[in-house]
């Protein structure tokens, strides 16, 4: 029931995604997105991916909050009637039929997938794989970034 439920708020969180018009708003929209996925992962047996990935997300959105704040002027956000009331109504079609489910009918029996799979000798070359990928997204970025260049909008000493 729980895993419907969240499911549903996916939805209707990306049917929200083209109203976002603020940069801030959309990232309150990834840190909301972030929270639920989080859930949808403990919710299958993998807390601990669930907990590394929000832990991913809020960095990401650190660094975002930060060049946005650094970039673009103060704006008075305006909430819209009509986009607040067709986000209600989402979210009501989409949890007025789950009220009739029980919680029988949505369970599973079903084993969860185990971890250890990724850890077998069969898989090894894959879990390699990933590692060297990984490694090399680091090595690109690491060389992308130039630190001669300073941050995005300079300082200035008044001392």
């Amino acid at each position: 029931m729980l895993k419907i439920y969240v499911m549903s708020l996916f939805l209707n969180l990306v049917l929200t995604l083209p109203m976002i018009s603020s940069p801030l708003i959309m990232g309150l929209w990834v840190l909301i997105f972030a929270m639920l996925t989080s859930m949808w992962m403990s919710l299958m047996k993998m807390s601990w991916f669930g907990m590394i990935l929000f832990l991913i997300y809020i960095g990401g959105l650190l660094v975002m909050f930060i060049y946005f704040v650094a970039i673009t002027p103060n704006q008075m956000f305006t909430p819209k009637i009509f986009w607040i009331l067709l986000s209600g109504t989402f979210i009501l079609l989409n949890t007025l039929p789950l009220k009739s489910l029980s919680s029988d009918q949505t369970h599973c029996s079903s084993a969860p997938p185990s971890n250890l799979i990724l850890y077998l000798p069969s898989s090894s070359n894959t879990l390699i794989l990933m590692i060297m990928l990984l490694f090399i997204a680091l090595i690109i970025v690491v060389k992308i970034t130039k630190r001669n260049q300073g941050p995005l909008r300079p300082f200035k000493n008044t001392t």
